[in-house]
């Protein structure tokens, strides 16, 4: 395996504690946000709305499309260009909040009907037609909130209790915590850029907690196996040397997808895909961190405050 780092003698147990100091103080900044914030940006699919997809007979900006909006009293909405790869034909998928049906001359009108009329007017001659359209209610993104939480909490209690057979309970406890770390503070760096949860922004989070769980497991059977062969040595000296034995493998492997996900970060910008590859990339750094600088120091802060019974 490539090897970028070689014969590390990092005492990570030994600055366990200016890790929890740092951790401490994002975690305390990003509950501030969000209290200040009013809680995160959730999107459509949790807060409810519609998204509408238009396609034009002619080249659109989404300054145009912004400003059609505005003269409907819509600012706070997202547009997305979406580029058809086959056909090289370029859509829009617009997302705004809920909305009640508009009453003209006696005729029910939708806000997508209502939008490209309004297009239209202000780009005579061009042609918008309706692709798509999606409504969802608030009462079925306040469920869907619930159970994308209750979905997070039951995949961190079977990794506890995976990890408890496997290796052992304080290594669970520690891989947890670095995931509850790991998704509280990508969550409030991407609600401060801006970024609104939906489905793709979950599915990333919930990436992120299969990456942080990888690598912590990678580090915690390093440190078993050195548990069993170095019974002379202390918890503090094996947990420090399985994690730099493993450092290298970590930082081949966070290099590496960072690569993929800024890449598409940088080149999906505006697009429906740049929540996706904006919340890895944060999520890749702070699990790279977490997993070193969290899980086995809270073990070894563990096995301190609360010794394992010594089996003859």
């Amino acid at each position: 395996m490539l090897q970028i780092l070689k014969e590390t003698h990092i005492p990570f147990s030994r600055f366990r504690h200016i890790g929890f100091i740092a951790s401490g103080v994002l975690i305390a900044l990003t509950l501030v946000f969000l209290l200040l914030n009013g809680g995160p940006n959730y999107g459509i699919d949790f807060e409810g709305g519609s998204k509408i997809s238009l396609s034009f007979s002619e080249e659109v900006s989404t300054d145009e499309i912004r400003a059609a909006l505005d003269d409907l009293g819509e600012a706070d909405v997202k547009i997305f260009r979406i580029q058809d790869v086959s056909t090289g034909n370029t859509s829009y998928q617009i997302q705004v909040p809920p909305k009640t049906a508009l009453i003209e001359e006696d005729e029910q009108k939708s806000f997508s009907r209502i939008l490209i009329e309004r297009l239209e007017e202000r780009n005579p001659g061009m042609e918008v037609t309706l692709t798509g359209e999606e409504t969802v209610s608030a009462a079925f993104g306040k469920e869907l909130q619930w159970d994308a939480i209750l979905a997070l909490l039951l995949g961190l209690a079977l990794v506890l209790v995976y990890i408890w057979i496997r290796i052992d309970f304080r290594f669970g406890v520690g891989t947890v915590l670095a995931v509850f770390h790991d998704v509280l503070i990508a969550i409030g760096i991407i609600t401060l850029l801006g970024i609104r949860i939906d489905i793709t922004v979950i599915a990333a989070l919930l990436t992120i907690v299969g990456y942080s769980v990888n690598d912590s497991i990678v580090i915690s059977k390093r440190i078993q196996e050195l548990l069993k062969t170095r019974r002379g040595a202390t918890l503090a000296v094996n947990v420090d040397t399985g994690i730099n034995s493993a450092l290298s493998r970590t930082i081949v492997t966070s290099i590496t997808t960072l690569f993929v996900s800024v890449s598409v970060a940088i080149f999906a910008s505006g697009t429906a895909i740049f929540p996706f590859a904006m919340t890895m990339t944060i999520g890749i750094v702070i699990g790279t961190y977490s997993s070193s600088f969290i899980v086995a120091p809270v073990v070894v802060e563990l096995e301190r405050i609360l010794p394992a019974r010594k089996h003859r």
